[in-house]
């Protein structure tokens, strides 16, 4: 479907669900709301998601390491890591062999909120894209993802 012609006075907002890139917009700032209801819910923003997926994945890590695979400030991270502390769900520790270091490791509870997270996450989306088939929402997976790798979007961890 090719873009709705030249723009006509009075038209532009009324034309939005003929546009596709208006309507990705909107949808996507929908499902990015149902998502951080979802997580609010597990006392968790979607970055602290992402914390808790990184060290469940790679195990300890670095302070600054885990801020540069988040691509965000060190100070934006430890306002992140102190409510993740205080909750236990992040142990927090010196490195033994570095002082200056501190190194960041997921604790059980930690695991365990990140599992229930995921689970309350995925049923959103199953509940988001359940007017999909399943064909037709791998169809849709695909095409937005060669949109991404075309307009070198990078992936947005903030949910």
């Amino acid at each position: 479907m090719a873009s709705i012609g030249p723009y006509k006075a009075g038209q532009v907002l009324g034309s939005v669900s003929s546009r596709t890139g208006f309507m990705l917009s909107i949808l996507g700032d929908s499902f990015a709301r149902l998502g951080r209801d979802v997580l609010a819910e597990h006392d968790l923003k979607p970055r602290q998601l992402r914390i808790l997926d990184l060290l469940a994945d790679r195990g300890p890590i670095g302070q600054r390491e885990l801020a540069s695979l988040m691509g965000i400030d060190h100070s934006v991270l430890v306002n992140l890591l102190n409510p993740l502390e205080a909750a236990r769900l992040i142990k927090r520790e010196r490195d033994t062999t570095d002082r200056r270091r501190h190194v960041i490791t997921i604790a059980t509870a930690g695991q365990r909120r990140l599992t229930q997270a995921d689970e309350a996450f995925r049923d959103t989306e199953d509940a988001f894209f359940a007017p999909l088939t399943a064909d037709e929402r791998e169809q849709l997976h695909a095409l937005l993802s060669r949109l991404r790798e075309a307009t070198a979007a990078p992936v947005d961890h903030d949910c």
